[in-house]
Formats: structure tokens, C-alpha cells, sequence
């Protein structure tokens, strides 16, 4: 893998945001190879990788929207079968630490709720 594997090999867990699924299961021409070694690494179970559960809302919106439906369970079995990925609930605790973070950073609720997810993960 290289520098990437370098760099998160000194981690036991990352938080992964929904446009990493993206680039990877549209093969964005910029970021493709290196979410694809990021995935990879989660995979063989080098890191631990957790998402929201909004991350489902997020991905399937777009192949919804436009009658993609093949897109969309391509997603959905993905995130649900994928080793090594959890995802978590937004619960009370979560929900608390994104009003925080929203209130201190100004961050849109989506963005606030993934990163609370991954403080309270």
C-alpha cells in the first residue's frame, strides 16, 4: 500500500465519511485509487472502520432519485456485508455531541452527526 497504510497503521479505528463509499463504488477519477487502499485496509482488517447509520440515507439518495436501483443495493450490500465496518446508531449520546459541535463549529447537522458518531464510537 505505501503511505497511506503508514499513516493509519497507527490507528486501531478511523471514522469513514460518506463520500469515501462514494469515490469507491463510482470510481471517482480523483480519489478512487486511494480510497480503494484505504478500504483495502479494512478489509484485511489492518484498521477498524465506523460510520452512521445515515451514511445509508446519504448514499442511496442520488441512485433512488434516479430510478438507480441496481446502484443502490449494490450499496446496501456493501455496507452491510463489508468486514471490519460497523455502523452505529444515532442515539442520545450522539445526537448531544453533534449539538455541541454544531454549536461550538457551525456544522450542518449531517456533518456534525458523523463526526459525533465517531467521538462517541
Amino acid at each position: 500500500m505505501g503511505r497511506l497504510e503508514d499513516d493509519i497503521k497507527r490507528f486501531s479505528r478511523i471514522a469513514i465519511d460518506t463520500n469515501a463509499f462514494i469515490y469507491l463504488m463510482e470510481r471517482h477519477p480523483k480519489y478512487f485509487t486511494i480510497v480503494r487502499e484505504l478500504f483495502n485496509a479494512v478489509e484485511i482488517g489492518k484498521v477498524y472502520a465506523v460510520s452512521s447509520v445515515l451514511l445509508i440515507t446519504e448514499v442511496l439518495t442520488k441512485p433512488l432519485k434516479d430510478g438507480n436501483r441496481g446502484l443502490a443495493d449494490r450499496y446496501l450490500a456493501f455496507i452491510s456485508t463489508f468486514p471490519n465496518l460497523g455502523l452505529r446508531e444515532i442515539d442520545q449520546n450522539v445526537a448531544l455531541q453533534a449539538a455541541k459541535l454544531r454549536a461550538q463549529y457551525g456544522f450542518k447537522t449531517p456533518d456534525a452527526l458523523f463526526i459525533a458518531t465517531a467521538i462517541e464510537e
